[in-house]
This record gives structure tokens, C-alpha cells and sequence, in this order.
């Protein structure tokens, strides 16, 4: 079942608001006052009085006041708090949120009825006035009194608070005098347009009926609405490499109907796909009804999870389940259950509020005989002794395109499964300056991009359990690492700072913190702990695949390298490391390649021109566009068979020579600029060669300045590791052929698969290697290359091939 997870505890929480709301109003109006403006003070009948300059000001032409209490009653405020008991945040605060969005309506509903009733009699109404905003809380408990809210079970505190929590009172003025308000919907600055409750008088609603995997979703949508952000925002996965930036043309839909179209989106289609209404979803603006078909939806990737390194570590867990028998209370022995707990495990141990909570009924229904699970030096299970204790943890390597995760059994160290997906982020934008651009300029983008990954992670932990029969609350710690924006976001901490000068993170220190805290559904009291970061763009994958390399542990001068949507360096051996980044753009994972794909099935993998057919495909499918591994072997061989020059320039078919008869025949023209052509209508054009120029020139010199800052020569570097999906697929030979690494590492190439995830299994399982991580973020030192003063000529030097 493919559905929106927000949208949907959103329309489940409006269903229970409903169910539990037991609406009361009364309300009071009053003729019989004086207005004292020397003292601030509107005196009735009774003696009593409401105070202040504000209310005063606001009513003074009033000739009625009308006085009124609306409550949803005491159920939501039982069932919110049952929610936090339960640890379970996210859908006590959305009730809770809801519920205030209802008891506003309500009010604005109130207001709009009195307002009606007034205008019959040519008056006008105030606004709606709240004691607390911009007048004195203590005017609730004349409220209170003149209406009498008891009788609808409404009561006042010494603090004047009211309760039940959903309760608000108020007062507005009639009279023929009186200045209107404006008043506004409460959706008016609700960005969910689509929000089936939202009422906005007069803005053009339109209908959009998407197609997509098989499924039809009807969406209503406001004028000038962006589609791409519409079908987004709805839980439809759209294949994209800029988050609707309208850079990367990938986002193709077929429309019911024949659109306008500019010229720049006239760049990313063909003739044909134009003639038959296919068009990219963010050049679309709302402003009719529409059918669309998508035609781009994300494709299953192929994605590196197994390492090519051995696994061998010793194993010092920080976790552990043992089989005890407490100790049974009597009279001679009043002892409470939390001693009888510490001197059943022998130790100074913690015990969370949460297992407080229900202890001694967990104890006498087991015959005070349990199993009790221990990390470091706090409980976080106990429960029903088994014959078999269940001790799991996960290590989780979230990549900005794709994401693995392992099954670990702590007690014996093995593997029990692994799970491999893309990154349900991309929606927002193929790199992390594009997730963190829109996190800024979107009010809910940080939350957008950190509820995608925990829901996500939440599958992923489902699907865990479901195939291997185990229980969430089996599962205890879960070790994650990635770069420091996906780091940030899965903490949903902002990354702003990272993406602007001086590039500074919110933190970079080890990260430990409840699962339950972030929204993920494994044990209660289990952990999530993040490896250390160095800087803004070298994060925890890299300090990962670095332990998992024993480069500091290492005699030999060692170079890892890690190119995905960034290039990031580690060199040096255990007497000094330093580290760098290079901004090399998302080129080497399909992004920003004319018909670039990622690592899914049809993608061209490899290229010989000597062997015929000359490319290979993923799953040995139909070509459908070409991977990282591909453009860099397809660049090599151009650039073997003189059909690119050492300036990337494309040569003509006259100007080449001793190059195949049908291969020379694929030099062409592409849009205008000259390209080559594959299979299928798929071309690497200049505009392609130009983007991994850019790219490789970055790592290239990245390396460059690495050997001159530890005043080495290439050639002292005895290993080079290549770490990640695409240091994987990549051949060795053609990354040297065109300058991506210095041609003197020839022969000291090691493909070291997921190097990350590796050192995240090492940390989930022994406390000493996560130790030995902590260590390294001191260890390591961070070269930032855009201030460098060789940086710009190592890079104009890097350009040429």
C-alpha cells in the first residue's frame, strides 16, 4: 500500500478529534455597562469589571458586549495525555494541534453567526478578544463569573487557567460604530493547499487527478500551484535530481490536455514527447482542472549493502540480556521493587520512569522471574523470562541517495538481515545544498525531510521484524551514520549553516539520544546513537569507513575515497590523518547527466568500444540512461579513440580518425551541441562531459592538496581505498584514465564496497570501536579547500583529462 504517513495521521487524528469533542458554548450579552477610560475599566450592572487600555480602546463604541465560553470538553485533553504517557509524541501533539484547530473554527463560527444576526439590525461586530493576548488573563475569571461556566463544567484556577484545556474565553463588541475586522481563515497561512479541511473564501480551487504505480489520487489544489510540490507534498515519489529547481528535466507527466510551453522546458523534451502533452511536472502551474499521468517515478536501484572487506572484530557489547529471579516482597521484607531490581543484577543500575510505570505488575505476572536487558548502566527492558533472550540492533548507513541497514543479533555478533532502499529524501532535491535550501525556504521543510527519513527508517524496522519474527521491543540501539546533513536531519536538527559561509554545523560531536525521542518505533527505552562528525561536509560515514579500513591503525601511508553526491578524502596511517571534502556534485551518481540515472535496472554500467554490443546494462535490461560508472567508462574510451580531446572538447566526425566505422557514425548533434549517441535516443552530450570535468577536477585537486599539506609524494601511497556504490561499480582503470585519481595510484586500487556501513556495525557492536570513532573525530585533521591557495590552480590543472 503505497500512502502519505503525515497526511494520514493527520486525517486519522481529525477522525478521533471528532469521535472525542463534546462541544458546550455559553455566552452572555450585555446592554448594561460604563466604560470608565481614566481608570481602563468597562463596569457592568453586577459591579464587575473588565480592565485594561487595549480592551478599553477595542470597545469603547461598543453598545453591546457579548461574553462567551466554548469548550471541547475533558476526552481530548484524557487522550492526548494517554498518548504522552505512552511515549507515543507525535500523535498526542497532532491531536492536540488539531483539536485547537477545531476549537478555533468553532470560535470563528460563533463570530460569523453574531455578525449575521448583527448585520440584520445594521450593526457591525469587533473583533474576538482573549484574555492573555494583548489584555490581562485575570479578566478570564469575570468572564467566568458573568456567564456562569460551571454550568457547562468550565472551572478557573487561582492562576486563571481554565480547564478543560480546549477552552477559550472571550468577548467582541456590536454596535453601529464599531470598526470591522478583516477576518481571515484560519488556513489562510497553512501551507498544505491540498488539506481537504482547508477553507479560504474566493481562492479558485481545481481539481488534479494523478495516475501513478498503478493508483489514482485526487488532489484539490489552489491556483498557481507548482504540480511538481502538489504530488510531492502528497506522497508521490517523483524521479528528480534539483527538488523541482527545474535544472535536472526528469520529472516528466503525461497531461489529459495540451499546455503552453516555454522554451527552457521545451530543452529538456523531445518533439515527440511535446506532441503527446509529456511535461515536466515543475513548470507546471495550476489553473484548471487536470489529469496527469507520471511518468518518472523513482526506479528500484541496484545498492551496494555487502562490504569487500572481512568483518572481524572483537566483540564488547554495550547491551545484555540475562535471565533473573527477584527477590518475592513479604512482611518481614518491605523492600521496594527498584532495590530488589538492583540486587537481583548486582550494580548501581538506572531505571527509567518508563519501566517504573507498571513494575511490580510486570513482576508478580512473571513470577518474579524476568528477563532484564542492561545497557551500560541502565535498564531499558524487562519483561517475560523466555528461553531464548532477543538482543538485536541495527546499523544504519543513510547515503543522501540510498540507504542500507543491517540486522544484528548482539549477542552473538551475526548478521540476521539487511534492507537496502533509496532515500525517500531525493523528492526534495538530488544533493544536500538543494535538501538544505529547501528546508530553508519551506516554514516546514527541516520537518518534511526528517519525518521522510523516519518514516522510512520505521519501514525498514517493520520489514525487520515482520520476515525474521521478531518484536520492535527486541530491538535496543540502532547505530546510524551519513553525511553531516543527513545527520542533521535524522536528529531533525537545522543544517542551514552548513550550506552558507563559514560552514559551520550545529554540532559534531557523538550523538545519544532515545529512539522514541526522534519517532523511532523500536524498544521504548532503546537508543539511537550517531557517529561523530569532523566538519560540515566529512561526517560520520567517513570517520565509519575510516575505522572499518584501519587506516588509523595502519604503518602505510593509506588514501580513502568516498564519491557520491560529495567526494570526501581521508589520508595518512596512524601517526596523522587529515581529511577533506570536494563539492563534486551528484554528476557521479547520474545527477545533472543530460540522460544520467541512477544505479537501477536499464542503467548503462560499463562501455568497451572494442567489444560489440560496446555497453552493458544493469540487470542486462533495455538501456534507459546511464549511471556514474558508465559516463566515466563511456568518457574514457572517447577520450582513447580521440573522439574528446584533453579540454573535453567533442571532435567532429572529420576530424577523428582510425576509430570504427560505427562508432565514428555516433558522433552527432544533440539539441545543438555535440554528442554522442548510445542506444536507444540516449546521449552523452558536451554539457555531460563539461558536468564530470567539473566534478573529477574537484576530487583531483582535493587529493593533490592532501599530498602537499602532509609533504608526501603520490608515490609513498601504498593503498588506495575506494569506498561506496560507486568506488564499487567504477573501474579503476577508466578513473584514471580520465583524472580522476593521479595516474601514479595505478595498482594500489582496493574496491571496498560500504566501507560506512561496515564501521557502523563495528560500533553497534563492540563499545571499544565506538570508542575508537570518538577518538577519531581528534585524530583527524580538516583541510577546507575552498579558502585553500592552491585550490584554484589545482583545479583549472585538474580540468584537463
Amino acid at each position: 500500500m503505497n500512502f502519505d504517513v503525515d497526511q494520514y495521521l493527520i486525517e486519522e487524528a481529525t477522525g478521533e478529534v471528532q469521535s472525542l469533542i463534546d462541544y458546550k458554548m455559553i455566552h452572555q450579552v450585555c446592554d448594561n455597562f460604563h466604560i470608565d477610560e481614566r481608570e481602563n475599566k468597562i463596569i457592568f450592572k453586577t459591579g464587575d469589571y473588565l480592565f485594561g487600555d487595549y480592551i478599553v480602546k477595542n470597545l469603547k463604541e461598543a453598545e453591546y458586549i457579548i461574553l462567551a465560553i466554548i469548550t471541547l470538553g475533558d476526552r481530548i485533553d484524557k487522550r492526548v495525555n494517554d498518548y504522552f504517557s505512552e511515549s507515543n509524541y507525535t500523535k498526542g501533539m497532532i491531536l492536540d494541534v488539531i483539536a485547537g484547530v477545531f476549537l478555533e473554527i468553532l470560535t470563528n463560527n460563533f463570530w460569523e453567526e453574531v455578525r449575521e444576526n448583527a448585520q440584520k439590525y445594521g450593526k457591525e461586530v469587533t473583533d474576538i478578544f482573549y484574555p492573555g493576548n494583548k489584555w490581562d488573563i485575570k479578566n478570564q475569571a469575570v468572564i467566568c463569573k458573568l456567564v456562569d461556566s460551571s454550568k457547562i463544567g468550565v472551572n478557573i484556577n487561582h492562576s486563571f487557567i481554565i480547564t478543560p484545556q480546549k477552552t477559550v474565553s472571550f468577548v467582541c463588541g456590536v454596535g453601529e460604530n464599531v470598526k470591522r475586522p478583516v477576518k481571515e481563515s484560519v488556513c489562510d497561512d497553512c501551507e498544505a493547499k491540498d488539506c481537504i479541511y482547508r477553507n479560504v473564501p474566493g481562492e479558485s480551487k481545481y481539481k488534479v487527478t494523478v495516475r501513478f504505480s498503478s493508483n489514482t489520487k485526487v488532489i484539490e489544489a489552489s491556483e498557481g500551484e507548482n504540480l511538481f510540490h502538489i504530488l510531492v507534498r502528497n506522497g508521490i515519489r517523483l524521479n528528480n535530481f534539483c527538488g523541482g529547481s527545474r535544472i535536472c528535466g526528469q520529472c516528466k507527466v503525461i497531461l489529459n490536455e495540451e499546455l503552453d510551453i516555454s522554451d527552457d522546458e521545451k530543452y529538456f523534451l523531445t518533439d515527440k514527447e511535446i506532441k503527446n502533452n509529456v511535461r515536466l511536472a515543475c513548470f507546471v502551474e495550476i489553473d484548471r482542472d487536470l489529469e496527469v499521468k507520471v511518468l518518472s517515478e523513482e526506479q528500484k536501484a541496484k545498492i551496494l549493502t555487502k562490504e569487500n572487506n572481512l568483518l572481524s572484530i572483537e566483540s564488547h557489547p554495550r547491551i545484555k540480556t540475562s535471565t533473573v529471579d527477584i527477590r518475592r516482597p513479604t512482611l518481614n521484607d518491605q523492600g521496594d521493587y527498584v532495590k530488589r531490581i538492583k540486587e537481583a543484577v548486582s550494580g548501581e543500575i538506572e531505571i527509567p520512569l518508563g519501566l517504573l510505570s507498571n513494575l511490580p505488575e510486570v513482576l508478580e505476572e512473571n513470577d518474579y522471574k524476568v528477563n532484564i536487558t542492561i545497557r551500560k548502566n541502565e535498564i531499558i527492558s524487562i519483561k517475560k523470562a523466555a528461553s531464548k533472550q532477543y538482543n538485536y540492533g541495527i546499523a544504519l548507513d543513510i547515503g543522501t541517495t540510498t540507504i542500507a541497514a543491517y540486522l544484528y543479533d548482539l549477542d552473538e555478533g551475526k548478521e540476521v538481515d539487511v534492507y537496502s532502499c533509496l532515500n525517500p529524501q531525493r523528492t526534495f532535491g538530488a544533493d544536500v545544498i538543494t535538501r538544505i535550501t529547501y528546508s530553508i525556504s519551506n516554514s516546514q521543510g527541516l520537518y518534511q525531510l526528517h519525518s521522510a527519513l523516519i518514516n522510512k527508517i520505521n519501514e525498514i524496522v517493520e520489514e525487520f521484524c515482520v520476515k525474521n519474527s521478531i518484536d520492535k521491543s527486541d530491538i535496543h540501539e540502532i547505530v546510524a551514520v551519513g553525511n553531516p546533513t543527513m545527520i542533521h536531519f535524522l536528529l531533525n536538527v537545522s543544517s542551514k549553516n552548513i550550506a552558507v559561509s563559514p560552514y559551520v554545523p550545529t554540532f559534531t560531536s557523538k550523538i545519544e539520544v532515545k529512539a522514541k525521542e526522534i519517532g523511532i518505533n523500536i524498544n521504548k527505552e532503546g537508543y539511537v546513537i550517531t557517529l561523530p562528525l569532523i566538519s560540515s561536509y566529512v561526517g560520520a560515514d567517513t570517520v565509519a569507513a575510516v575505522l572499518a579500513n584501519k587506516i588509523d591503525q595502519s604503518q602505510e601511508l593509506c588514501l580513502l575515497v568516498d564519491i557520491g553526491t560529495n567526494g570526501e578524502m581521508v589520508l595518512g596511517n596512524k601517526d596523522n590523518l587529515i581529511a577533506s571534502s570536494a563539492a563534486a556534485g551528484p554528476a557521479f551518481e547520474g545527477a545533472g547527466i543530460t540522460f544520467g540515472l541512477n544505479g537501477a535496472e536499464g542503467a548503462i554500467d560499463h562501455v568497451d568500444f572494442s567489444k560489440r554490443p560496446f555497453y552493458s546494462t544493469i540487470g542486462n535490461k533495455k538501456a534507459k540512461g546511464i549511471c556514474g560508472s558508465g559516463i566515466v567508462d563511456i568518457i574514457s574510451e572517447l577520450l582513447k579513440y580521440g573522439i574528446v580531446d584533453i579540454t573535453g572538447r567533442f571532435l567532429s566526425k572529420e576530424e577523428v580518425k582510425n576509430v570504427p566505422v560505427d562508432i565514428a557514425e555516433r558522433i552527432t548533434l544533440y539539441k545543438d551541441e555535440p554528442a554522442f549517441l548510445i542506444e536507444n535516443g540516449i546521449y552523452v552530450t558536451q554539457k555531460d562531459i563539461r558536468q564530470i570535468q567539473l566534478a573529477k577536477s574537484a576530487i583531483l585537486a582535493g587529493i593533490n592538496i592532501m599530498i602537499k599539506e602532509m609533504g608526501i609524494d603520490v608515490n609513498e601511497i601504498k593503498k588506495v581505498f575506494l569506498a561506496g556504490g560507486f568506488g564499487n561499480y567504477i573501474l579503476p582503470a577508466s578513473a584514471i584514465a580520465i583524472g580522476l585519481l593521479p595516474k601514479e595510484l595505478q595498482g594500489k586500487i582496493l574496491q571496498v564496497g560500504n566501507s560506512a556501513g561496515v564501521g557502523a556495525i563495528m560500533a553497534l557492536l563492540s563499545d571499544k570501536e565506538l570508542e575508537r570513532a570518538i577518538h577519531l573525530q581528534s585524530k583527524i585533521s580538516y583541510i577546507e579547500l575552498s579558502t585553500h591557495e592552491d585550490f584554484q590552480n589545482e583545479f583549472v590543472k585538474g580540468m584537463y583529462f
